[in-house]
């Protein structure tokens, strides 16, 4: 009966003195055992908050934008039979500071000092979190008091794991951040490859979205100060709220470029300039409030808005786009939807219009990764119709060209002709002549001028099956014989050739062969020997 009075009183203990028992670390959830107050004037230590009787419960972990300091208070008891280690962290990571006062018998034992702009090496351990590692006897209780400061965001709940479960956790998320870099590393490797290739800037612009995007999630789960590879630590914070409004220039300047706003849709391209402009001016707005006057962080709530702002008109034009049939829309309008929803619920649970759960955290970093595939798709599509184009343009001016050269062959050979028809004409008179006037000697003459017209008739003939052959055009290549080839030319152009007093001397063996487009060859023969 004892033993049940004492579990008793252990429960009622438990349930209302606000003590949280840690005999079972898997299932523990602290949000109703925390107090907290707002210390906004900076007025409070951490006895004040121990002996204060007037803390509220907190109701909610992350409280969104908020003033601070604020002080919380957590009492642990271990009431197992078995010694135990507990790792407790703030779910937010990133947080600038946080005091911790690890209070026994209301005497402090121990004092932590954690947080972002907290120098690495004086941890205990380094995680990805603010974290602290505990271990309780079998019925020790201790009391946490801790002082949160932060950059206008705060999360005041902490989270308790056993601690080989945490570093299991923590290690996890360094493992797929290691991952998912090195995946970003080859996807900027591979556009970088592209601008080389195809010379459009859009690949550079897709490689700096996800460059930014990688910046911003190393520093937002807190990879950059685990990596603690020697970057100022304020840096580090300022490359974090920096990275996603150049993230935000990058998605504009990437539309900007890929529907050619500027020439195609001007009052489009004013709007996406404004917003460009605004994250810019957000950019100075974080830096001056970063190293000059932190009070400036007070209008960090207009960076929300104009994201959110900004991610609904590129929806609204990617709308406008598919109405348009604009090349690759249709891909353009699914990222920039799955983005722009992501956003819209991300910055509802950063001012708490909704409950921000874990989820919601990885709501952007997923959008984005869907969005850049998308993009890379869109841009894939339009560039490919662009190369399409360029090849239709450039077959276009080639038979330009060969017209052009055409042109000049038929004048070539119309020359040739007036000799080889005057001497045909000239037969042709004489014999009629004969035949009116002399028909003795009609049969006589006629033997002698056949063969004059005969050869005129094979000189013209000639002259036709060169031009011929120089206007075949065939799209494989084949084997020909170079000598011959522009042998063929410099007959199309012999009486130039011979006007001009001009001797051509081919030094080419007669049995030497190209395997190329003769047709393309001969053009451009024709070309240099006709302009000479």
């Amino acid at each position: 009966m004892f033993k049940y009075l004492i579990v008793l009183l252990v429960f009622y203990t438990c349930s209302f003195s606000k003590i949280l028992d840690v005999s079972n670390p898997k299932k523990l959830q602290t949000l109703e055992y925390i107090s907290f107050i707002n210390d906004s004037l900076n007025s409070y230590s951490y006895e004040d908050i121990n002996k204060k009787e007037d803390l509220e419960s907190l109701k909610i972990k992350h409280i969104g934008g908020a003033v601070g300091p604020f002080w919380t208070k957590l009492n642990l008891i271990n009431n197992s039979t078995q010694t135990k280690q507990i790792t407790l962290y703030n779910p937010l990571a990133g947080i600038n500071k946080i005091d911790v006062y690890l209070l026994k018998e209301n005497h402090l034992i121990k004092t932590l000092k954690l947080g972002d702009l907290r120098n690495q090496d004086e941890k205990e351990t380094l995680s990805t979190y603010s974290s602290f590692n505990l271990v309780l006897n079998p019925n020790e209780s201790i009391t946490i008091i801790s002082k949160i400061e932060n950059f206008h965001i705060y999360n005041l709940a902490w989270e308790i794991l056993e601690t080989s479960d945490f570093f299991t956790k923590d290690s996890q998320k360094i493992f797929y951040s290691g991952l998912i870099g090195g995946i970003v590393l080859l996807f900027c490797l591979y556009n970088i490859l592209n601008f080389i290739l195809y010379k459009n800037k859009s690949y550079l612009i897709i490689c700096a979205i996800a460059l930014s995007l990688s910046f911003y999630q190393y520093g937002f789960h807190g990879i950059f100060y685990f990596l603690n590879i020697g970057i100022n630590l304020e840096l580090i914070t300022a490359m974090t709220w920096n990275s996603s409004l150049f993230g935000g220039i990058f998605l504009l300047l990437f539309a900007f470029t890929l529907f050619e706003q500027y020439s195609k849709y001007r009052k489009n391209a004013y709007l996406t300039l404004f917003f460009m402009f605004a994250y810019f001016l957000l950019v100075l707005l974080l830096i001056y409030a970063q190293f000059f006057d932190e009070t400036y962080y007070k209008y960090t709530w207009i960076i929300s808005l104009i994201v959110l702002l900004s991610t609904l008109h590129l929806f609204m034009f990617a709308i406008y786009m598919v109405i348009k049939k604009e090349v690759a829309s249709k891909y353009y309008i699914l990222g920039e939807g799955i983005l722009f929803v992501s956003v819209f619920f991300n910055t509802l649970g950063l001012f708490n219009l909704i409950s921000y759960i874990e989820i919601i955290k990885f709501l952007i970093p997923f959008a984005y990764m869907i969005n850049i595939i998308f993009l890379v798709i869109a841009l894939y599509l339009k560039n490919k119709i662009e190369q399409e184009n360029l090849k239709k343009a450039k077959i276009l001016l080639l038979e330009q060209s060969r017209f052009n050269s055409i042109g000049q062959a038929i004048g070539h050979v119309s020359h040739q002709w007036k000799n080889p028809l005057t001497k045909v004409g000239t037969s042709i008179t004489l014999l009629e002549t004969v035949y009116n006037h002399d028909q003795n000697r009609f049969i006589e003459t006629f033997e002698k001028q056949l063969p004059l017209i005969k050869n005129s008739v094979k000189l013209m003939k000639k002259s036709m099956d060169e031009f011929s052959n120089f206007y075949q055009t065939k799209s494989e290549k084949e084997i020909f014989s170079l000598f011959e080839s522009i042998s063929n030319i410099t007959e199309i152009l012999s009486s130039k050739i011979t006007l001009k007093r001009v001797k051509i001397d081919l030094q080419i063996p007669k049995e030497f062969e190209l395997e190329s487009y003769e047709h393309i060859l001969s053009n451009v023969f024709l070309i240099l020997i006709d302009n000479s």
